[in-house]
This record gives C-alpha cells, structure tokens and sequence, in this order.
C-alpha cells in the first residue's frame, strides 16, 4: 500500500465507533487518500457474533444491565477467531500496509500481532492513530489498559476531545452542510438512545408525548416503529443491517434508513454522505438522548443543543460534564426545570456553532500528515 492509503478500524458494537470511520474515509477519499474499512466483529468466533444480537435485545430492555457490563473489563482474546485473524494479518502484510486508523480497543490485540510480524521480518512498524471519540476511555479501552497496559507506547494518541482537558481538540466534519440558523429550524426534538437503543429515551419520550411536545422518535425493533403518537415522527435503521455482515466486494457504509410510516412497508436506503439520522437532526432544535461518542460528534456538527439523559458508563459521563462545562448541553432535569423551553436552548446552538468553526478538523489533518510522510 502507498502513503496515500490507510486501513481504518471500526467496531459494530456501537454505531459511535462505527460511523466515524465511515466520515473519516468518504473525507480522505475526497484529499486523495484511499482507504479500507475493516470492522472487528468480523473477526470474532461465528457463535460470538450470534450472541451479539443477543447482548443488544438485553441491554435495549435492561440499562441497568448495560452499565453493569461498562465496570466489567473484558478481554476480549477468547472470541476472536484465530483462524480469521490469522488470514488478515497475512493479508495486510503482503499487501504491506502500513498507515491504520483504530476506533476501538479490540483492534490492539490483532495490531500487535501484525506489528510483531512485520518487525520480525524486518520491515517498518505500522504508523496507528488511536483515535478516541469519548472523552475519556470507553470500556474497550479501559480494557486495553488492564490487559495491555503499555499498548499506548507503540501508537498514536489522537483525543477529539478530553475531559481532563476540557476543551475540544479535533472534530470529525458529518457531511458538507453548513448548520441550519436555529431560527428556521423545526420546533422539535430528535429522541434516541444511541446505536444499541439502550438508556432512559423511551420514559422521556412517553412524558413529552403527554406535553404534546414535537418529537423526532429513533425506534430500534419493529414492533416499536408503529408506536407513533400525537403525529410524531418515526425512523428507524434497517433491523436486519449488520456493520460487519459486508458482502464479497462490497465497501462498508452508513446504515440503511427510513422513515416509518403508519401502513406503509419502509423503503431503507444507505445515505453516502453521513448517516441518515443526522439528516433529521441537522433540522431539530435539540438531541435528547444518553451523551454517547456519536451524539457528541452530531451535536457539534450540526450545532444542535444535547438535553442529556443518564450516561451509559463512566466515559459518558465524562462526555454529560465535558459537554455541560462547555454550555453544549443541559441536562433533562435542568430542561425540565426551565419549562422545556426552546428559547433555553439558543445560547447552546451558538456556543457549539463556536466551537464547530474553531476546532482542527481531524480528517484533513490526518490526510496532510499522511501525504507528507
């Protein structure tokens, strides 16, 4: 492979790790610079990946589950499948590829090995952007650090934005758009409970409901996608689209999406430039949802204001303070006690429109640093 390619490394676990290696590829493709996509529940022993979905539906009914599973490290060696790993290890190699991009902790474990080779062989060390979409740690991270403690010293650090810090170092553009004027946008709120559908939406949502406030509702099994009231709208992502299911020959992209419609069969449809929620969120007056890593990159995108709910692990809770601090966001109490006012809400869309034109735009530094080594 040339300087002019990377090999970006996502997960499926979470959309928030996942489609930010889709935006950083279509932006380097458009500076010249080629790339791959890999997604490391591919490489997962096939009874693991099963299980997958099986972890998703538990956690999507009980939260308290899934914050449990955030104070567990797990490491992660026993469900990869060796024989797969194998077979892309020997691949990069004889492609010699040299420049990745890692979204996940998972990837460490497999981007030793192939460092260990390819030193072995006496060839140079992969160059590897740890690139770090929370603002502090996410728990496959944290497992790195009980596991692999010293996997920091052979890669790249790369923070977007980093409580201890408290500021924002780098963003990751969400298409080409400028922010919509807060003025003309719809009176409405987009609720969701991030890539999985896990956290506290769905009581808020019910609650809203009541107030007949105007709402922009994220569903995530089909039998909830009917469950419109008070003329609400409806999206969903294709239930059966899986990030790391990717037919032979074909490149990984944003998930299928639709707008569901009472009596009417969704036509899914996979956008090219950003995902399809952030179409609708672009035109909201507010997020309303858990402060993951995704909702965090759309919020700042679009410059529109994140009533946050509960935080799914510690590292979100580092997003909830980091993005208070900055006047981003307002937490749902603090909403509530402001009579859910929309006028609240002005101040955060103008800070982030702020912060938005002020930050490194992470994509075209990489793609300058990459055509320069």
């Amino acid at each position: 492979m040339t300087n002019r390619h990377t090999t970006i490394l996502c997960s499926g676990f979470g959309l928030g790790f996942y489609i930010p290696g889709i935006l950083v590829a279509r932006g380097l493709e458009k500076r010249g610079v080629s790339s791959d996509i890999f997604v490391f529940e591919s490489v997962l022993d096939p009874e693991k990946q099963r299980r997958i979905d099986d972890s998703k539906a538990a956690y999507h009914i009980h939260f308290a589950a899934a914050q449990l599973a955030t104070k567990l490290p797990k490491d992660i060696r026993d469900s990869i499948d060796v024989g797969a790993a194998q077979r892309l290890i020997e691949q990069w190699d004889l492609e010699e590829r040299e420049h990745f991009i890692a979204l996940s902790g998972n990837w460490v474990y497999i981007l030793d090995l192939y460092r260990e080779h390819r030193i072995s062989n006496r060839h140079k060390a992969p160059q590897v952007d740890l690139l770090y979409v929370d603002s502090d740690y996410s728990p496959s991270w944290k497992s790195m650090k009980k596991f692999v403690p010293d996997f920091k010293s052979r890669y790249q650090e790369i923070w977007l934005y980093r409580a201890e810090i408290g500021d924002i170092e780098r963003c990751i553009p969400v298409g080409e758009e400028d922010p919509i004027s807060y003025d003309t946008r719809r009176p409405s709120y987009v609720v969701h409970g991030g890539g999985w559908g896990i956290g506290t939406y769905r009581n808020e949502a019910e609650e809203l409901e009541r107030l007949g406030i105007s709402l922009d509702i994220v569903a995530y099994l089909e039998e909830e996608a009917g469950q419109e009231l008070n003329g609400n709208r409806c999206f969903m992502n294709d239930p059966k689209w899986r990030a790391w299911e990717i037919s032979p020959g074909r490149t990984p992209g944003f998930p299928p999406f639709a707008q569901i419609v009472p009596g009417e069969t969704p036509v899914y449809k996979a956008p090219l430039e950003h995902h399809g929620l952030y179409g609708v969120i672009r035109h909201a007056s507010g997020i309303i949802s858990k402060p993951g890593a995704g909702t965090l990159m759309d919020s700042l995108a679009s410059a529109t204001p994140l009533i946050m709910l509960d935080p799914f692990g510690k590292h979100e809770a580092h997003n909830a303070a980091l993005w208070q601090k900055l006047g981003f966001g307002i937490p749902m109490a603090d909403w509530k006690a402001a009579g859910y006012s929309r006028e609240a809400l002005l101040p955060l869309h103008e800070r982030l429109l702020a912060a938005r034109a002020n930050a490194k735009d992470y994509i075209e530094e990489y793609a300058n640093a990459l055509c320069g080594a």
